[in-house]
């Protein structure tokens, strides 16, 4: 099996896993692991956050945009503007954000203002599976291995379901790791 088809493989055990768990289960994990990083210095310290508008099945963040937003922060999101290529751009409200291609939400494009990568303090970083060194298992677009080594000082967290934490994951060459991940069990600081 090539590498391509291992990650395939993991990301799909792993993404159908995460689509059974009830709503109920999702929205209290979200609250404890949003807790622990509301607690973390890299987060109190940030003035620019970059996260996303997650879907049904992912650790929710709609509170977390806020909480940025109430503190004063900056919070920007991703905006595609190509295959495999995204910016990030300003979340002024959540108002803006809209349901797009693929269930995504994202900013109506008439408010759109880009952010530059060296301002950005803090990233959230998605992913179908991280091990507790700090390796990622993407979502298979590319958009985050891309993007990642733009960002010269952001804290790289995962805010995952502690069941995403696993041994191991395939790993390529061009493939960004994290710096730490926080689950609603625990927080794992990656040594890689």
């Amino acid at each position: 099996m090539t590498v391509k088809e291992q990650k395939k493989a993991l990301r799909a055990k792993l993404m159908a896993w995460r689509e059974h768990l009830t709503p109920a289960f999702r929205q209290e994990a979200s609250r404890k692991l949003l807790a622990r990083l509301y607690a973390e210095p890299a987060f109190q310290q940030a003035k620019v956050v970059f996260a996303y508008a997650s879907m049904a099945e992912e650790v929710q963040l709609d509170d977390l945009l806020k909480t940025c937003l109430t503190q004063g922060k900056r919070v920007c999101i991703p905006d595609i503007v190509s295959k495999g290529v995204m910016v990030a751009v300003e979340l002024h409200d959540m108002a803006d954000l809209e349901t797009g291609k693929f269930g995504i939400r994202s900013l109506h494009s008439d408010v759109v203002s880009v952010v530059s990568p060296e301002d950005i303090d803090l990233v959230i970083v998605p992913g179908a599976a991280f091990t507790p060194a700090g390796a990622r298992l993407g979502l298979g677009g590319g958009y985050y291995d891309r993007y990642l080594p733009k960002l010269t000082r952001a804290r790289r967290v995962a805010l995952i379901f502690d069941g995403q934490v696993v041994d191991q994951v395939p790993v390529e060459e061009h493939d960004q790791f994290v710096d730490e991940l926080v689950t609603e069990q625990r927080s794992i600081v990656c040594q890689h």
